[in-house]
């Protein structure tokens, strides 16, 4: 399957890792969208957020350009292990309903489903619960058309849209590759120690907060308000995938 990489023009260094760690295989580099060139983006986002987003939207409209069933989309800051390259080169494992497939690891708990089939020294399972992180998956011709459906008015960063807290809920069917064949250069380094330390181009920055009075106040009330509602959906989330599917949470490994 062709692999897309989403680069920044300002970011000759990563373009560089990539094209090195991708030779041989057949890749496409995507422009990258520049947050510090958009416009102020909804309340709910960061320039870099949105920017991230319609990166990736790029990506998924390149994708269903070609007739190809199936792409694999990175971001630039990736380090891919030597399985990676076998299962690209052969897609008959992906399964036929998968709107994605996620490749890497975050090291946060998740919840996934019994083994779907067997790979060598890998497993395939659904996953369940949020998985951080869109820097490394496949993606389907249903899957690139639904991500673009939701995408349109983006209220979310990307990988809360790619692999959300719920994704059976949100009618996603995604699946995990356990343990993962890629990994972000940031937790290479905490893994391995031998990561390049790649500097986020994404950006935290704060949201804007009312300054007192009753804004304050109003502000106050609608954070807690939706903390509070989140944390009884994740409750509800949480038994249900327990006891109801009888999934444990657990880390994915990179390997």
């Amino acid at each position: 399957m062709r692999v897309f990489f989403i680069n920044l023009d300002r970011a000759p260094e990563r373009r560089a890792h990539m094209e090195e760690a991708l030779r041989g295989a057949d890749f496409e580099r995507v422009a990258a969208v520049d947050g510090r060139s958009l416009p102020p983006p909804p309340k709910s986002l960061t320039p870099f957020e949105l920017a991230c987003i319609e990166s990736h939207r790029l990506v998924w409209r390149k994708f269903l350009a070609t007739p190809a069933p199936f792409a694999c989309v990175l971001e630039d800051d990736v380090h891919l292990s030597a399985d990676f390259f076998r299962l690209i080169e052969d897609e008959t494992w992906i399964p036929a309903d998968a709107h994605a497939v996620k490749l890497d690891t975050f090291f946060n708990p998740v919840m996934l489903g019994p083994d779907l089939r067997a790979l060598p020294d890998r497993r395939l399972a659904r996953l369940y619960t949020r998985h951080e992180s869109s820097a490394a998956y496949i993606v389907s011709r249903q899957g690139a058309e639904y991500y673009l459906r939701v995408t349109e008015t983006p209220e979310a960063p990307a990988d809360y849209t790619i692999f959300p807290v719920d994704p059976a809920g949100a009618g996603l069917v995604v699946y995990q590759l356990a343990p993962a064949v890629v990994i972000q250069d940031v937790l290479y380094q905490r893994a391995r120690d031998g990561g390049k330390n790649f500097q986020s181009e994404i950006g935290k920055l704060g949201a804007v907060k009312p300054k007192g009075g009753i804004g304050m106040l109003t502000y106050k009330i609608k954070r807690e308000s939706r903390r509070l509602y989140g944390q009884i959906f994740q409750a509800k989330r949480y038994l249900t995938n327990r006891f109801v599917r009888g999934l444990r949470p657990e880390i994915v490994p990179y390997l």
